[in-house]
């Protein structure tokens, strides 16, 4: 039997942690972000359950599995979508402001 929670990938943005951008390239997509640690393989299968519910930007194409963060990004705005990046990616750019909902 496995701890694992088939559920984690389609974790709801209200249960996410808010980040804040930690310079000006990433503040372009807002100066605070939503985000969770979340493999690509994960992402995938969120993107597969929910792209046509949500703005969501594609997974990447990898054949190994990386760990990394669900991101959503412009906050609040039109413009609001979903991404998945490289965990080392994410933690150059952004710093937890606010820890998830438990």
């Amino acid at each position: 039997m496995t701890d694992y929670d088939y559920n984690r990938p389609y974790i709801e943005e209200t249960s996410l942690a808010l980040y804040t951008a930690r310079n000006r390239i990433a503040a372009r997509y807002g100066k605070e972000v939503k985000a969770t640690l979340l493999s690509n393989v994960e992402y995938r299968l969120r993107f597969a359950r929910l792209k046509k519910k949500q703005r969501m930007r594609p997974p990447p194409s990898a054949g190994r599995i990386f760990l990394g963060y669900l991101v959503i990004r412009n906050l609040g705005t039109p413009d609001q979508y979903e991404t998945w990046m490289p965990d080392h990616v994410f933690e150059e750019l952004y710093r937890v402001s606010s820890p998830a909902a438990p």
